[in-house]
């Protein structure tokens, strides 16, 4: 499987505004030790775990 230009964990990030969400996924990750790709993972998780017990 071939990554798309920008695709680095599975999700294609272009523009800015991607760009700069990236970056806070790429924090997350240092700050947790993970890889962006397992902080991304974890992110998303965490967040329909969030919107679907609502």
């Amino acid at each position: 499987m071939e990554k798309e230009h920008g695709q680095v964990t599975g999700i294609i990030w272009r523009g800015p505004e991607d760009l700069a969400v990236y970056q806070l996924v790429k924090q997350y990750a240092e700050k947790q030790s993970l890889t962006v790709s397992a902080a991304a993972k974890e992110l998303v998780k965490i967040g329909l775990k969030d919107i679907m017990t609502k």
